[in-house]
């Protein structure tokens, strides 16, 4: 694996927004993305995001603290590890360079409705550029197992969960299973990727498509006696006319409240069958 070290730069302006350009080149061609590119052999990261900021969009950035690290596999043999600085305009007019196909300002509200390279509105949400999704419900359920035992249950319990033709049908961000397993950050199942996994209190994930962002997050307590709670939050907005209509199949009909129960009941099946008892009762 050839290791690629980049820099962007994630230039906001007084007024919330975010400079985004639309890729000229792979990976990612066509996608709406912050400003980078590759660093120059002695050249600082800091100064490579300033730079590649002024050939992409001709401003003049001053650059500040990094907000994030990411690595991009591209698929041919190549990784690049992206560091993402934030940054502010210092001077220069707004254009758009040989590597990049356009340039503009865009709100947080306008994000939905371009097409991000990968995960990119995660990062953005984590460092605290735009802000997190809003809050649509949380459910619950007692588990008769600890809280390890519950967490390898909603590891096998996600594993399964989606359907590749179904994520594909809605334009999905994440379509298939990838990544690193046992799951970790980075890694995907059709529809949703892992954005945190804090074995064994923590795994969240979030997703991106047509209709709706939306994020899932699950906490394990730790309620004694090997006994836990299992907790799903969900967060999410639904843009536009479609994501109005979708949020009304999935909440005015009560469809996401039943997918959610259904889904927490079987994690706590799958760790009641398969907790310490269940093993004694193989053994006898």
């Amino acid at each position: 694996m050839e290791f690629v070290l980049a820099a962007s730069a994630v230039i906001t302006d007084p007024d919330g927004r975010l400079l985004l350009v639309k890729r000229g080149r792979e990976p990612q061609r066509g996608r709406w993305s912050v400003p980078g590119g590759h660093v120059e052999p002695g050249e600082a990261l800091e100064a490579a995001a300033a730079r590649e900021a002024l050939e992409e969009t001709g401003l003049h950035v001053e650059v500040g603290r990094e907000l994030w690290t990411v690595r991009v596999p591209t698929g041919d043999g190549r990784e690049y590890e992206v560091h993402d600085f934030a940054a502010t305009v210092a001077g220069g007019v707004l254009g758009h360079g040989d590597d990049a196909d356009d340039a503009r300002w865009v709100s947080a509200d306008e994000l939905h409705s371009l097409r991000l390279t990968s995960h990119l509105v995660d990062h953005l949400r984590m460092a605290g550029i735009i802000p997190p999704l809003p809050y649509v419900d949380e459910h619950a359920v007692a588990v008769a197992a600890d809280r390890e035992t519950v967490w390898s249950a909603l590891e096998r319990v996600v594993e399964r969960t989606g359907a590749p033709w179904f994520a594909t049908l809605l334009g999905c961000e994440d379509v298939t299973a990838s990544g690193p397993r046992p799951l970790e950050r980075s890694s995907s199942v059709p529809g949703f990727h892992i954005t945190a996994a804090e074995r064994p209190s923590l795994l969240a994930l979030a997703g991106r498509h047509r209709f709706s962002d939306y994020e899932l997050s699950f906490r394990i307590d730790d309620l004694g006696a090997g006994r836990s709670r299992l907790r799903a939050e969900t967060r999410a907005i639904f843009p536009g006319a479609g994501g109005a209509a979708y949020r009304m199949l999935l909440m005015g009909l009560g469809t996401h409240i039943v997918a959610t129960r259904r889904l927490l009941a079987r994690v706590a099946r799958v760790a009641r069958e398969s907790g310490p008892r269940a093993h004694r009762a193989e053994g006898q």
